[in-house]
């Protein structure tokens, strides 16, 4: 498991940081929501009768729901898991200025295929905010625990470590992220 982590980071780190043009890979798609009150610290709660949990970050400034069978992935910071699936989150610094496009662009074109040869784009927006999902296709690597990956523009950068990150990445198996995704807030004001 240490090893997927490991080629994960470094996916993370190695193809996110370089920046091309999109043009037309994008395909028509919409999903939008209100914006929730802030939440001042890190929590997980149970929603009663439900199978469902919330998780709220207030570091990374968002909400959602994820599966009650879920719980903490020991050895990783913001990583939930089950037998079925897992989702994860950070955040991503990127030039300015920096489209959702460059973003998304960047991360199918990674040399290590994290998605496969021929992974599906859809444009969304996220409570105003523009998105991509990127889904695998069937030739990813196992390794990669059929991992798709939701990318979202912050409506306000968030400062960490120094650093400031303009895009929220949304790690999840294929068959969560959509149920993940359409629960998503951010807990943040717009600018």
């Amino acid at each position: 498991m240490k090893n997927i982590v490991y080629r994960y980071s470094l996916l993370c780190s190695l193809g996110l940081l370089t920046f091309v043009p999109l043009t037309g890979i994008l395909s028509p798609g919409s999903s939008s929501s209100q914006l929730s009150p802030s939440v001042s610290q890190n929590q997980v709660s149970r929603k009663p009768a439900s199978s469902t949990k919330q998780y709220k970050n207030s570091t990374y400034g968002v909400s959602l729901s994820y599966p009650s069978n879920w719980g903490r992935t020991q050895g990783y910071e913001e990583r939930f898991s089950g037998a079925d699936g897992f989702f994860q989150i950070m955040g991503l610094s990127s030039p300015s200025p920096s489209t959702i496009q460059n973003v998304c662009k960047d991360a199918l074109n990674h040399r290590l295929n994290p998605y496969g040869t021929r992974p599906q784009v859809q444009k969304l927006q996220i409570q105003g905010r523009p998105a991509c999902l990127i889904l695998p296709s069937s030739d990813q690597d196992p390794a990669m625990e059929r991992m798709a990956t939701l990318i979202v523009r912050y409506p306000t950068p968030i400062r960490l470590n120094g650093a400031n990150y303009n895009h929220l990445l949304l790690y999840a198996n294929k068959e969560h992220i959509r149920q993940i995704t359409n629960g998503l807030r951010f807990t943040m004001s717009r600018r």
